[in-house]
């Protein structure tokens, strides 16, 4: 086999091949070993590569970062979590806030502060009790709200400021109810109606406004007569705003007494008699009191006043 011949074989078969040197079998042999790669290169000259074969550079692909976590924060928001996660700040102490209880309450609230009401005003004899549950007092500049205005006993204990056909004003505390009054009429003492016109006029035309003042200490609590652990009803007084809610602690959890006529909160069957008290105002304003023993007939204080409305 010539040289020529056995080349071509190679280019053929990829293989390996060790030609002898001419016809003659001889000992001395030239051993060629050939390749794949080595037969590419034929007897044809490889063409020189152009500008636009040369092999293209990838810019290289930004590393994936894991996907941080969106941690929600309220309702409205979603932030990401931040890495290393902040410890929360611990909160400052505040004063108990009902802000959500008085909302639901004030839309229909017949009394409200900051607004004037008009009606007329007439006057009883007063001794400072009535359907509020107040006993009597020395301090007669009391009056009985109207059927609508008394509200089921919310304005029990409200201070209102009276103003008359003469421009004068009378600062008086509702104790009692009028139940034939007509919206807007407010039965004054015979005191304070004193103070606004003569009595022989029997009734005038007024103005009045609910009002917040000052009072002397805290709010005080009394359980009602017949009260015991198994049955209690609950009055708050000394409060310069109005009371909406009044509620005990129980077992599980605070449960919101229904409001009485009379302007007690009651607790049917017991739960909560004893344990922690929680007033509302009708602002929003709450006070939590503890150590308020079922003993009735007695005036507890609790620990403070109701901020000013």
């Amino acid at each position: 086999m010539s040289a020529l011949v056995a080349f071509a074989v190679l280019a053929v078969t990829g293989g390996v091949f060790y030609a002898q040197s001419g016809s003659d079998p001889g000992p001395a042999q030239a051993s060629l070993i050939l390749s794949q790669p080595d037969l590419a290169m034929s007897t044809q000259e490889a063409p020189e590569p152009s500008p636009t074969d040369a092999p293209v550079k990838k810019k290289a692909e930004p590393e994936e970062k894991p996907a941080k976590q969106a941690v929600a924060t309220s309702a409205e928001e979603t932030t990401e979590e931040a890495a290393p996660k902040a410890e929360p700040k611990p909160k400052k102490a505040s004063s108990d806030s009902g802000r959500s209880v008085a909302a639901a309450g004030a839309a229909s609230d017949r009394i409200k502060f900051g607004q004037t009401y008009t009606g007329i005003a007439t006057f009883y004899g007063a001794t400072g009790a009535g359907n509020c549950s107040y006993e009597p007092t020395g301090d007669l500049m009391v009056a009985a709200m109207n059927q609508q205005d008394y509200e089921g006993s919310q304005a029990c204990g409200a201070f209102v400021d009276v103003t008359g056909p003469k421009g004068n004003t009378v600062r008086v505390k509702i104790v009692d109810r009028c139940p034939e009054c007509a919206p807007g009429h407010i039965d004054l003492s015979a005191e304070a109606f004193a103070k606004l016109a003569e009595p022989v006029e029997g009734r005038i035309d007024i103005s009045w406004k609910l009002v917040s003042p000052s009072l002397s200490g805290p709010v005080k609590y009394v359980y009602k007569e017949g009260s015991t652990q198994w049955w209690c009803s609950i009055q708050v007084r000394n409060h310069r705003n109005p009371i909406r809610s009044v509620e005990l602690k129980g077992k599980n959890g605070w449960i919101t007494l229904p409001r009485e006529m009379h302007n007690y909160f009651t607790s049917a069957g017991g739960e909560g008699c004893g344990g922690e008290v929680r007033i509302t105002d009708v602002q929003g304003n709450r006070l939590t009191d503890s150590g308020i023993k079922v003993t009735p007939n007695q005036e507890q204080a609790g620990a403070q006043q109701l901020p000013a409305a």
